[in-house]
């Protein structure tokens, strides 16, 4: 068990669990949360364990969630189930998965063309990066998958997911699609109309909603067929295509890449993508510490606002007003070391905030105006009026990004033997890789990939073109016509899109708060503090709090005395389903369970599991 750690790193410890309810809560009520917190970047299954240990530890120690209490999660894949494992285990809740296909992890269980890496999808590659055998960024103590394909990791998850089901109070009501019209919040929980999709369910109720339902499904505006990067990748789309064959890729993040690769190398398998790194040559650091640079990291997802100001600014407002300062008050040379991306990101900013510095009818011209009268403007600018300007300046943003990512992986030579992966390109195919940026290379990537694009572009076969497609049309000879903004046609045997999850507008269960999501992904941040010893004051450890609470949690399971009594999870399922006509009346247990498993659970007691179908474990291969 971990030491408790000092007033002040409790208080800070209050402060970040307080900091990651916030971030998950839904504007439409506070009983609702995402397990995502909204975010729409760092989207692999490792981001999700990491996102959904904190959002569980945060609820706990926020006391959010008790002995007891009825969770529902729904979605009924990697982030669902590791937040019920947790949720059961650690805070003792009845936990409810609500999953709208009849089996869980149903996205994953036939994709063995698909390789899932623990590191490849990294924030930060670390130091001596090796693809295959370097330490994942976050050490799970439940769900501690390895790389593999996908089926083989989900089928590794619900087998371990069916070890805990026997002994925890998790009930999986597969086949029941959580909708947002469902939803009748309370102000101690929220109810689940079952009833409008089948006449003999009624409501579910639970004390706490969580959306674990993930990204969305892909966008497809074009109306292309190829565009779901799960459904792609079987080695017979590629080998099939017969040469000379032109095709067009539009989308260069992650799965445009993967993408790339399967058309410009022949026998390409997408589980070969660790082999293309070069190991001990320092290119980890070079990628890493550049990208910081190169995402403008300075201007937009700087410490400065929250170290500075209590009222929320956001930090590329903070940087315009610190190069105001300097261009002021310091008799050099701007912009800094002659960085080109500076000016015209400083100019659009300037323009957007003029207006509302003239609209406050403030004496001082804008152009010749004090720091301090700076200051105490954008102190008082509305925070949805910097979010106004934050996207309407994003595009030149994303146009650097682009720039300067192309310009760091350019200055990373290529291997020596380079023309050894150009030989195995597939002959008389080639490739066009579109997007709206100016280069291939986008912020998107993940540091790996930057690394992949770089070899994918050294192919002369691939080329990019920049510019937004208008119209996809199928030809009478069954290639395409694609129509691009510019007005320019061009003819493909195939395309294919990889644009990234579909907006969700709408259709979220969870409803994000109006705020500054550059400010930082709250729910990857690491409750750590610094433990003294036991005895010795002159030593100590740090201790992630959130990892902690699993690890104290599994020994707890494991040394855990079960009370006499059996409870079927499928009889109970029944009963909340169909109400309390669907069981036979034989005292407390049955006349109404949750409320007595609740009880059982406050008390210190658990009972025994019996897990009765098929629709709750894992079917374990032989």
């Amino acid at each position: 068990m971990t030491k408790t750690p000092s007033i002040d790193d409790a208080a800070r410890l209050d402060e970040l669990a307080g900091k990651m309810i916030a971030e998950a809560t839904s504007k439409s009520s506070p009983r609702i949360l995402s397990a995502t917190g909204f975010a729409r970047e760092n989207i692999s299954i490792l981001h999700q364990q990491r996102r959904a240990t904190n959002l569980a530890w945060a609820l706990s120690r926020t006391g959010r969630v008790a002995p007891g209490d009825v969770i529902g999660v729904v979605g009924g894949s990697f982030s669902g189930l590791m937040l019920a494992v947790i949720l059961a285990m650690v805070n003792d809740a009845i936990v409810y998965v609500f999953e709208k296909e009849y089996r869980l992890l149903h996205r994953f269980r036939d994709k063995a063309h698909r390789h899932l890496s623990p590191v490849l999808n990294s924030r930060a590659l670390g130091t001596r990066f090796d693809p295959e055998w370097s330490s994942a960024e976050f050490r799970s103590p439940i769900f501690a998958w390895e790389a593999a394909n996908a089926s083989e990791v989900a089928y590794a998850w619900l087998n371990e997911f069916a070890t805990y089901d026997r002994d925890l109070p998790i009930f999986a009501f597969t086949g029941s699609e959580v909708l947002p019209q469902k939803l009748h919040p309370r102000h101690d929980g929220v109810d689940i109309d079952f009833s409008s999709g089948n006449p003999n369910y009624g409501f579910v109720s639970v004390d706490l909603l969580i959306d674990a339902t993930g990204y969305g499904e892909e966008a497809n505006p074009l109306g292309v067929t190829d565009y779901s990067y799960w459904d792609s990748g079987h080695q017979l789309i590629y080998d099939h295509l017969v040469p000379p064959a032109k095709v067009l890729i539009s989308g260069c993040g992650d799965s445009g890449v993967i993408e790339g690769l399967h058309y410009a190398f022949g026998e390409f398998r997408h589980s070969y993508v660790k082999a293309l790194w070069r190991y001990r040559e320092g290119l980890e650091a070079q990628i890493d510490e550049g990208l910081r640079r190169s995402r403008l990291e300075a201007i937009f997802d700087s410490g400065e606002p929250e170290a500075r100001y209590e009222p929320e600014i956001l930090s590329e407002i903070v940087w315009w007003l610190d190069q105001r300062y300097f261009m002021a008050y310091n008799r050099v040379s701007w912009p800094p070391g002659g960085e080109l991306h500076l000016p015209p990101i400083y100019e659009r900013l300037d323009a957007l905030l003029k207006p509302h510095f003239v609209a406050g009818a403030r004496v001082e011209p804008f152009e010749t105006a004090e720091w301090e009268t700076l200051e105490d403007f954008v102190l008082e600018l509305p925070l949805a009026d910097q979010l106004v300007i934050r996207e309407v300046m994003r595009p030149l943003a994303e146009e650097w990004i682009s720039r300067l990512t192309e310009e760091l992986a350019e200055s990373i030579p290529l291997p020596e033997n380079i023309a050894a992966y150009t030989d195995l390109a597939r002959p008389d195919v080639s490739i066009v890789l579109n997007g709206r940026m100016p280069t291939a290379y986008t912020r998107q990537l993940s540091p790996y990939n930057v690394w992949t694009m770089r070899l994918l572009l050294a192919f002369p076969s691939v080329q990019y073109r920049q510019g937004a497609i208008s119209s996809v049309r199928l030809r009478p000879d069954r290639r395409f016509e694609v129509q691009f903004a510019d007005g320019k046609t061009d003819i493909f045997d195939r395309v294919v899109t990889r644009y990234g999850p579909e907006s969700r507008e709408g259709k979220m269960i969870a409803q994000q708060y109006l705020r500054d999501t550059q400010r930082g992904d709250m729910l990857l941040f690491i409750p750590m503090t610094l433990v003294p010893h036991a005895t010795d004051p002159h030593r100590g450890r740090y201790v992630d709090h959130a990892r902690a609470a699993v690890v104290d949690g599994l020994f707890a399971l494991e040394a855990r005395s079960r009370s006499g009594e059996s409870v079927s999870k499928e009889q109970i399922v029944g009963r909340i389903l169909f109400g309390p006509d669907t069981l036979p009346k034989n005292g407390n247990l049955y006349d109404d369970p949750i409320a007595w498993l609740a009880g059982e659970l406050r008390a210190g007691r658990y009972p025994r599991f019996d897990v009765d179908s098929d629709l709750n474990v894992a079917m374990v291969r032989g």
